[in-house]
């Protein structure tokens, strides 16, 4: 059966470029069912043609991307991918997209480039296809579950009654919305240093880390060579680079180089690896969303060097690729929907689990 994809951008070129990319491929058997130049164009043509999936321009006119996501998540769910320019000023709105229920992005070039434009065909394709195989039921459960809002303040201290010096998270596919979930519910006074590895673009990971930070209660900021890791501050590894934690004589803290080259940048198992020689046991290791396995193997070196490993559920998951990973070798003691990751985690630091 055809997978039916609907284009939305408000230039034609783009629009032709982004069909042909995706027609081309005749192993899937992916077919654009229609295109459309605005988001109120885009509406009218879900109704009528009923894509599986929506690539959706951040910048139109008339009806801009957010708004016609905003009114896609709240009437009928879909898969929607956005298409955004490869830049500083793309990743804010691109990152409140994946706030209000988008699955994931892709990072166009610009058309003024147009031979860098098939750079993207494969990610493109890729991300339908993981997009595809999303039913739309279980994404509204999701968005329903997980849904932005403020939290309140939070005047409750976590007692850690552990020698746990760490949190350490990996995720990719659908991380950003589980973060924006999940770190807002940590108190100011939360008594670890985190570090998180999100696969991103470059660019997109400072911009990430200051849309948290208004968010949530503890400090979160991109990481620079050197940070040193304490508790109530979250660093996020650097788009683009590799970041490792190694201990050193007032602690721990962060070492972000530019190899080794690996498929991720930053890459979760690189990641996870170093944590597991230096913190033992001294660590909570959290594997959420994502497509893929990258994470898995770091995550098991965790687990088997005294860490407490917890992998997000099936349930909650946008895409369970890296957790179901983790699970089949044995590297999660705990597998939980994302609802219950932070009880879970206070029950680790209390002694109640």
């Amino acid at each position: 059966m055809a997978i039916k994809v609907l284009v939305v951008d408000d230039s034609a070129f783009m629009r032709q470029v982004l069909t042909r990319m995706l027609e081309e491929d005749r192993e899937h058997g992916i077919e654009v069912v229609a295109t459309a130049r605005d988001g109120a164009d885009a509406l009218a043509k879900i109704a009528a043609f009923k894509p599986d999936v929506v690539t959706l321009d951040v910048d139109m006119p008339n009806m801009d991307g957010l708004e016609c996501l905003a009114k896609i998540m709240s009437d009928s769910p879909l898969p929607v991918i956005m298409v955004s320019s490869f830049t500083i000023a793309g990743a804010e709105p691109t990152l409140k997209a994946l706030e209000l229920g988008a699955i994931d992005y892709i990072t166009k070039p610009s058309v003024s480039v147009p031979e860098l434009l098939n750079t993207i065909k494969e990610d493109l394709i890729k991300k339908v296809l993981t997009a595809s195989a999303i039913k739309p039921t279980k994404l509204k459960t999701i968005n329903d579950q997980t849904s932005v809002k403020p939290q309140p303040a939070s005047t409750s201290e976590i007692v850690n009654l552990t020698s746990l010096e760490l949190l350490a998270i990996g995720s990719s596919t659908g991380g950003p919305r589980a973060l924006y979930y999940l770190l807002p519910l940590l108190p100011k006074n939360f008594p670890l240093g985190v570090v998180i590895a999100q696969h991103m673009p470059k660019e997109f990971t400072k911009v990430f880390a200051q849309r948290l930070d208004t968010l949530c209660q503890v400090e979160v900021r991109e990481a620079v060579d050197g940070d040193q890791i304490k508790p109530g501050l979250v660093l996020i590894a650097p788009a683009g680079k590799q970041t490792a934690v190694v201990r050193n004589g007032n602690g721990l803290k962060v070492v972000i180089t530019e190899e080794p080259v690996l498929l991720f940048k930053p890459s979760v198992d690189y990641l996870f690896d170093s944590i597991a020689k230096c913190c033992k046991d001294k660590v909570i290791g959290l594997i959420m969303t994502g497509m893929g396995s990258d994470g898995a193997i770091g995550m098991k070196k965790m687990r088997d060097a005294g860490a407490r490993t917890i992998a997000e559920s099936e349930d909650s998951c946008v895409v369970f690729g890296m957790p179901r990973v983790a699970i089949e070798m044995g590297g999660a003691e705990f597998v939980e929907s994302l609802p219950l990751i932070f009880p879970k985690i206070e029950a680790i630091l209390t002694q109640k689990a």
